[in-house]
């Protein structure tokens, strides 16, 4: 390894620089994508997904944006299947990625931040998750100007059964 004389201050001064710059004053008063992330009440999500998808990427943004600290895993489409199937999501339940809490509940597909914070405010008995199957067209991460398509929010039930959570019937509804 080279030494680069003043490359200690340098690194120094670009952190400190970032830390202001995204630091939770940063940025309007309604805050920031970054500042959302960075806030200690923001709640945690794992989310796994492939590297090639830029709806999920979207879909990151908008939980991030929405109170959610995101920590993301990439994977190859057959891990990424696997690994869906290992918390109980069915092929027929799946969508592009998973979330998952830091207390283990699973949210499949794009579904919208704030099903998900009232999910985690009141947990249905005997529920593991939530999940949209498929990529409904004006679900987060999948906007298409203002083409919508109505979707249903399905409860995950630990004995292995489905429901509707909610049915989000027009995008002011996410």
């Amino acid at each position: 390894m080279v030494a680069i004389p003043g490359t200690k201050s340098l690194l120094s001064a670009m952190l400190a620089f970032l830390l202001v710059a995204c630091g939770p004053d940063s940025g309007s008063a309604e805050g920031s994508a970054g500042a959302m992330a960075m806030d200690s009440d923001a709640t945690h999500l794992d989310v796994y997904m492939t590297r090639t998808c830029g709806c999920c990427g979207l879909w990151v943004d908008h939980a991030e944006e929405n109170g959610f600290h995101t920590v993301i895993t990439y994977m190859d489409q057959d891990e990424l299947t696997m690994e869906k199937m290992d918390r109980g999501v069915s092929l027929r339940l799946q969508s592009c990625h998973t979330a998952v809490s830091s207390e283990g509940y699973v949210f499949e597909g794009h579904i919208p931040a704030r099903v998900i914070h009232a999910f985690l405010d009141d947990v249905p008995e005997g529920a593991f998750g939530l999940a949209v199957p498929g990529m409904p067209i004006g679900s987060p991460g999948m906007e298409m100007g203002d083409r919508f398509e109505p979707y249903d929010v399905l409860l995950l039930q630990e004995d292995g059964s489905t429901g509707v959570y909610t049915h989000i019937a027009a995008l002011s509804e996410q």
